[in-house]
């Protein structure tokens, strides 16, 4: 079986997931249908192209390793030819991935104990300030606008009503 064959039956699998979740989401009302709909038609419109894109290249270009290109290996071997060859060892990868899973891990916590609007905010300002990526003010403001910009899509315009979090009853006995 070819390169180019297994590509198109990869695209082709994800092509009848796309349009099994059109034919899914017609048989839902019009508000239960705004999110599936164009996801899945824009998720078709993409992968059509995809299929077109990778059937008229030659198959010379098709040969990439995606976990190089992701992780930009190929560029950071470049560089590190360029140097010396004594460069400091990399950290091991499992710190990265703990660290990775503890962010995730806080911001699930968060939503869970807060709700979405408050975990949004706690968490973006806190990854802006801990990650010193903004100062402060910048971070301040870069979060109010992230959380507004949630809730007006969510809540105002989509109409969600969204989960309060655990903390609700307290939050509620003090109003």
């Amino acid at each position: 079986m070819s390169r180019r064959f297994q590509e198109n039956l990869i695209a082709a699998a994800i092509l009848c997931v796309f349009l099994g979740v059109i034919v899914m989401s017609l048989d839902y009302g019009p508000r239960a249908r705004m999110i599936p709909l164009p996801l899945a038609t824009f998720g078709v419109i993409l992968i059509v192209i995809q299929i077109v894109w990778q059937n008229l290249r030659s198959t010379d270009e098709l040969q990439m390793d995606m976990l190089q290109v992701l992780t930009r290996q190929a560029e950071k071997e470049g560089a590190e030819s360029a140097n010396d060859s004594a460069a400091p060892p990399r950290k091991a990868s499992w710190r990265r991935e703990i660290t990775a899973l503890a962010i995730v891990a806080a911001l699930v916590g968060l939503i869970l104990l807060f709700g979405p609007i408050p975990a949004v905010f706690l968490f973006t300002g806190g990854y802006f300030l801990l990650s010193r990526h903004y100062s402060w003010l910048t971070g301040l403001v870069y979060t109010s606008l992230f959380t507004a910009a949630i809730y007006l899509l969510f809540v105002v315009a989509l109409e969600i009503q969204l989960y309060h979090g655990v903390l609700e009853p307290l939050v509620e006995h003090f109003r």
